[in-house]
């Protein structure tokens, strides 16, 4: 993934530098890691984190001859994305790890993008030998004369310390700037290469079959489907047993989305079904259809018709699709919408429907843009106006992907309206996005509630799992920041971690194959032997009980009762005022990490905030925890892994305290345990 600044594309004209020349750049580059203690303020001790200098996506992992490689998306001269080049770090156990020299530098023409690696067992391609087969780097070249993206061919017959770009790059080029990251496998069924890919602005997945890894042919496209508010990426196609049973099994597909998460940020998707070796087909529908009922407007004409416009934001009719100088429009409906990006955010504007009669429950539209509401000075939103006063409301999220919006109109039965979208504001994401406005019969859906999500919090993307894991478990990682503010996060000389890396399982949940996630057994080699744990205690409402754990690297497993408790939980990193809370609602039944008096916030983009997950408590009322804490991150997985937050958070280092908490009503702590963490660098 990429940069949004760049409408993070990634593309490829791979040159075809010599062995030698690649060789050379990798003896000129010692490992970075020598040059730091990993002591810094905000250091993760559990997490892999680059030296120095920025990161993004987890790239090709792979497991070969004893050592786990992970590649990753990396500036080799700076802290902010940009250089898009392939870092490398190895790890005998998936949790101490080792910064290698750059693996695929960029070059003057390209840029190297996301992708996997293979262990090309039967040399297939040529690279190596039979009794040496090659390692090979499938990515995305991205093409610095025009952004084209095609995918290319690196190869190291070293076991990974050395590559070599292969001069017949690129492989794959079908002409376009939103055609990347692939990740291939061999196929035992078909005896091929299988690749799946995005069309990252198309939301669709394309599978691709080769015999040699050089020469690719068109297999079938998946989607649109599932959340579709962002641009799709880093996809990963699996088998996994259902239930732990090896003769029932179902294939997962994982399309990472950004933005268009639950929290609307970057996050990572996944469909359950079946792939026939060249088709993927989902179990039930891969998407709902919205309400239908009586459209207002769709905005498809070459004008507004009926609406008037005032100033100069919204032109004299809809956009089609994303204007000039604007980050990619995402989500609306055909090919028009209202879109008052016109000459950028200097323009302001007014546009207003006529009036019509609310003679249905709901009215139903699309709307992205800017997030600033009516209570500030210069808003950009959507109104609905009856007898002169706005009665309804609702605004962007500071990203251009539209989302569904549904507003309950029953006590306006009768009325008059009118629709007004407003654009006064002339800074940062100030302009509005809005279409098919329909009054219907029920309420529409937000996409992110209908998708399927790996993790809820706002800091897991690009997941992408390791190919030929020993052991023939599912072992997934991620990227534990996102694109809506993380250029910006409070490190130095480094920015940007990975999660933990995560087992993955298919458990059958309310009838229902679902992805179950937790972290790999290996964690538990860094427990110290220090162990907190507390006796049944009733928490009263109000109540903040300190626990006699103290840390910072902490696994905690806790068992929590609502009693009549609306809200309840634990509080990690407390201390001077700061707090995060990880709790579940009642009323909501939702799992929630509060993380706005987490710490350092501000950086903006939206940080300080609280982000939900869906969650039914266990059959015996309790809520079940594990939560793994880090300096500057939290994991948090929830009744048995499934379901999982990832949540980055900067408190002040001092801050080290535990506790649990109750409002509304008493809860009571029935069980909890806290494993003290040794750092993952200590013993470097």
């Amino acid at each position: 993934m990429r940069d949004r600044t760049v409408t993070h594309h990634r593309s490829k004209r791979l040159l075809a530098l010599s062995a030698a020349a690649v060789l050379g750049m990798a003896l000129l580059a010692p490992s970075a890691d020598a040059q730091t203690a990993y002591t810094e303020t905000y250091r993760p001790q559990l997490h892999f984190s680059p030296a120095q200098n920025w990161m993004n996506d987890p790239n090709g992992p792979i497991w070969y001859k004893g050592t786990y490689h992970l590649f990753f998306q990396y500036n080799p001269s700076g802290n902010t994305w940009g250089n898009m080049s392939w870092g490398h770090a190895t790890s005998p156990d998936l949790v101490h790890w080792t910064e290698q020299p750059i693996a695929l530098p960029q070059d003057a023409d390209e840029m190297v993008f996301s992708g996997g690696v293979v262990l090309d067992k039967n040399n297939t391609t040529g690279f190596g030998t039979s009794s040496n087969p090659p390692l090979v780097a499938i990515y995305t070249s991205y093409r610095k004369s025009d952004g084209v993206q095609a995918q290319s061919l690196a190869y190291s017959t070293d076991g990974g310390t050395t590559w070599t770009k292969y001069a017949g790059s690129p492989v794959l080029t079908i002409g376009s700037q939103n055609f990347r990251d692939p990740k291939v496998f061999w196929n035992a069924r078909t005896n091929s290469w299988l690749m799946t890919v995005a069309l990252s602005a198309d939301h669709k997945v394309s599978f691709y079959s080769s015999p040699n890894l050089k020469s690719w042919t068109k297999l079938s496209d998946f989607g649109p489907a599932g959340a579709t508010g962002g641009l799709w990426e880093c996809p990963d196609l699996f088998r996994l047993p259902v239930d732990g049973d090896p003769s029932r099994t179902k294939w997962v597909l994982v399309v990472n989305i950004n933005p268009g998460g639950p929290q609307n940020t970057s996050a990572a998707q996944y469909f359950v079904g079946d792939f026939d070796g060249t088709t993927f087909t989902p179990d039930g529908p891969a998407t709902s259809a919205p309400p239908t009922g009586t459209v207002l407007a769709d905005f498809e004409g070459s004008t507004y018709g009926s609406w008037t416009a005032t100033g100069a934001a919204f032109g004299t009719g809809p956009a089609q699709g994303t204007l000039p100088g604007q980050q990619n429009v995402s989500g609306y409906l055909g090919k028009g919408l209202v879109n008052s990006f016109l000459q950028g955010d200097a323009t302001t504007g007014t546009l207003t429907s006529p009036a019509f009669t609310v003679d249905k429950p709901y009215l139903n539209f699309l709307v992205g843009g800017g997030n600033h509401p009516n209570s500030q000075p210069n808003p950009t939103t959507v109104n609905l106006v009856v007898d002169g006063a706005v009665v309804r409301t609702t605004t962007g999220k500071d990203n251009e992907a539209l989302d569904p919006v549904q507003w309950d109109l029953r006590t306006l039965a009768g009325k008059q309206a009118q629709i007004q979208i407003v654009d006064n504001n002339t800074g940062g994401w100030g302009h509005i996005n809005a279409d098919q406005f329909t009054l219907t019969d029920t309420p529409a859906q937000n996409q992110a509630s209908n998708a399927h999500w790996m993790d809820y919090g706002a800091d897991f993307y690009a997941a992408t799992s390791f190919n030929d894991e020993p052991t023939g478990r599912r072992v997934v990682i991620g990227w534990m920041n996102n694109w809506q503010y993380g250029g910006n996060i409070p490190t130095s000389p480094w920015r940007s971690a990975d999660s933990l890396p995560r087992e993955l399982s298919l458990k059958t949940v309310n009838g229902t194959p679902q992805l179950v996630q937790v972290p790999v057994k290996e964690l538990e080699q860094l427990r110290t032997g220090t162990v907190g744990t507390a006796p049944t205690t009733v928490i009263a409402a109000g109540a903040d009980v300190p626990l006699s754990t103290q840390g910072t690297l902490l696994d905690i497993t806790a068992a929590l009762r609502a009693g009549t408790a609306n809200e309840f939980g634990l509080k990690v990193h407390t201390g001077g005022g700061q707090e995060t809370r990880i709790g579940y609602d009642t009323t909501a039944q939702e799992l929630y990490i509060d993380r706005t008096r987490s710490g350092d916030s501000s950086f903006g983009g939206n940080f300080a905030a609280v982000h939900r997950a869906p969650l039914s408590l266990d059959a015996d009322g309790k809520l079940r925890l594990r939560v793994v804490v880090d300096t500057s991150s939290v994991e948090v997985y929830a009744g048995d892994g499934r379901v999982v937050m990832t949540d980055q958070i900067f408190p002040n280092p001092a801050n080290n305290g535990v506790s649990a908490y109750a409002t509304g009503g008493t809860a009571s702590l029935d069980a909890f345990s806290a494993q003290k963490l040794n750092s993952i660098w200590a013993d470097r």
